[in-house]
């Protein structure tokens, strides 16, 4: 009866879910247009692009035959920024414009033709990326062979030049990487993963709190309990209608993303996927009760607390643990604050798990970031617990 009657409730807030699932096809759709590739690795070398912006401090016969070099280089997508203009690098990098900044520093052809190369250039990039690791294995060869020819006998010009013929036909690149089952097919598959705290989390919330509110207040309590079903009954088919709840949210979520990614959601590793996903479905069902036993017996102080727990839980954790902007990106200081919140270890894992922004699968990892995940839902529950004994206890005075 009380399960019943909780799911007829249900349909009152389904505007708070059609509307997170408009967001979320808008925000899923719109990224995957952006975005062709996440770890920037291709099958081979010969595949790879790097968008590179060079400032040439040192403008000299040398420094123009290297960058000749590298914008002749089928590997290198050359972009322009104005580095006059404060920030102007680390925007660049941020929205993707460049992928590598290099700075061909002020004495580089001096320097060159003393062997004192250490400072011959200075870059900025994003740690731990298939660019840096590429690029900079690119410019070493340039470098090297440069040098070579130097040691030979060669004038600095010249030997940048021979450098460049050197290497105008490419240098073989192997890459022995752990299997981490990426490909660019699996583009829709990350993103559609790495935004599902955000949508879940909003729409669970928008749905269940004030459901919960309602069931838990002191009134319609008392006139349930009239009938034949006891308390612990009672808690039993709330607590299954709300799940029930979020299997249908999840479910929906999942047939909107096989739609938007064109089938490509799921590959050999979907099973770590799937499991996070439902550890942080419990996350989000304990959050719902925590706040709804909280907020039981008012409708209006419900929808003030959903709200409000709803943009500084939900979009705190969406900008500050990766979901909106890679973990990559971000500072120490605030991936430190953020390793306190759940979804900081589901966007861990869902790297992990793609091989994206720098990672590489790893078990060891996924469970770690799957299983703190787990204690996050379990210490809400405990909460919820004791939230609602200390409610019980002052209902009964």
């Amino acid at each position: 009866m009380v399960f019943k009657a909780y799911l007829r409730l249900i349909p009152s807030y389904m505007g708070v879910a059609v509307m997170y699932m408009a967001m979320f096809a808008v925000l899923l759709g719109m990224t995957m247009m952006e975005r062709s590739g996440l770890n920037g690795s291709g099958a081979s070398a010969d595949s790879f692009v790097t968008l590179l912006a060079v400032n040439d401090n040192d403008d000299t016969e040398e420094s123009r035959a290297f960058l000749e070099y590298l914008e002749n280089s089928p590997n290198i997508k050359m972009t322009d920024i104005d580095f006059e203009r404060e920030n102007a690098v680390q925007d660049s990098l941020y929205y993707r414009k460049a992928e590598y900044v290099l700075t061909i520093n002020k004495g580089f052809a001096e320097a060159l033709s003393t062997g004192d190369t250490e400072y011959l250039l200075s870059s900025q990039v994003i740690a731990g990326s298939a660019s840096e690791v590429f690029t900079e294995s690119f410019i070493d060869s340039y470098i090297e062979a440069a040098r070579l020819y130097i040691t030979v006998g060669y004038d600095t010009a010249e030997a940048c030049r021979e450098a460049a013929k050197t290497l105008e036909n490419g240098v073989e690149v192997k890459s022995f990487s752990a299997d981490n089952g990426w490909d660019k097919e699996n583009t829709g598959a990350y993103l559609f993963y790495n935004f599902m705290p955000y949508i879940m989390l909003m729409m669970i919330l928008g749905i269940l709190v004030p459901t919960f509110s309602s069931f838990l207040s002191e009134d319609v309590k008392a006139r349930s309990l009239c009938a034949p079903v006891s308390p612990v009954l009672y808690m039993i088919q709330i607590i299954c209608g709300a799940f029930m709840v979020c299997l249908v949210s999840a479910g929906v979520l999942l047939a909107a993303g096989i739609i938007i990614t064109g089938g490509t959601l799921f590959n050999e590793h979907s099973l770590y996927s799937l499991l996070q996903m439902l550890v942080f479905m419990l996350f989000s069902l304990a959050l719902s009760a925590f706040v709804g036993i909280l907020s039981s017996g008012s409708a209006k102080k419900a929808n003030y607390i959903t709200s409000m727990v709803s943009n500084v839980l939900g979009l705190g954790m969406a900008f500050l643990c990766g979901v909106f902007v890679s973990q990559s990106l971000l500072g120490e200081n605030i991936l430190m604050a953020a390793k306190f919140l759940p979804a900081y270890w589901y966007v861990k894992a869902n790297n992990s798990i793609f091989g994206a922004d720098g990672a590489v699968f790893n078990e060891a990892i996924i469970w770690s970031a799957i299983g703190i995940q787990a204690l996050f839902a379990l210490a809400l529950i405990a909460g919820a617990l004791l939230a609602a004994h200390i409610k019980k206890g002052k209902e009964s005075k």
